[in-house]
């Protein structure tokens, strides 16, 4: 499998940690883009030009990051990152969605920052911090009950948290959303979030 990633997409860095926890990350042909050569490239391969993208080999092309990161779980010999069955299995893809729309939120958030002045709507600032804030609630109401050993959604949701520190969206949250961030200082201790922390 060849995957196509950037070094701080949160959506590309969730495969990465889901193949350095599955022991899979070595059978992976990485290829590490700029921005520039993402907007080159990518568009060929997944005709919504966004990362990660894998391509199988096969030829058969997957996106986005749910879909990859279960592929990746479906090769794992190891325990498994969603539950195969059960309830377990929708309130993992339930938290790892919680994740993903989280760093969706971050995402437009930080875009919308970057602006020049009167292209800038506070409007759609406003709207995104809300959305923002409404996740690290309910994460911090449910960060008690996260495993040891990472499900598919803690993954996502430590992703969405790394890439929100990294653009600096929301200054101090930890001390805000104290049990969500007791949480992420001890998950980014773990191997696979250190070798894929943000450039």
């Amino acid at each position: 499998m060849k995957c196509y990633v950037t070094g701080n997409s949160p959506y590309a860095r969730k495969v990465r940690v889901a193949t350095l926890e599955t022991g899979l990350y070595d059978e992976v042909e990485w290829q590490m883009l700029t921005r520039e050569e993402r907007a080159e490239i990518i568009p060929g391969i997944n005709p919504l030009g966004k990362v990660p993208v894998a391509v199988l080999d096969s030829g058969e092309v997957l996106y986005d990051s749910p879909v990859i990161c279960a592929y990746v779980d479906s090769l794992n010999d190891g325990p498994k990152l969603i539950p195969e069955a059960g309830p377990a299995r929708w309130q993992v893809l339930t938290l790892e969605a919680l994740g993903d729309g989280l760093g969706e939120a971050v995402i437009a958030t930080s875009q919308e920052d970057q602006r020049p002045g009167e292209k800038r709507s506070q409007g759609v600032v406003d709207r995104q911090k809300g959305k923002v804030t409404s996740a690290l609630t309910v994460l911090n109401a449910k960060a008690g009950h996260f495993r040891d050993l990472p499900s598919m959604g803690e993954i996502a949701v430590a992703c969405a948290l790394g890439y929100m520190e990294y653009r600096e969206v929301v200054p101090g949250w930890s001390d805000t959303y104290a049990n969500l961030g007791s949480w992420y200082t001890g998950i980014l201790k773990r191997r696979s979030f250190i070798q894929s922390a943000p450039d």
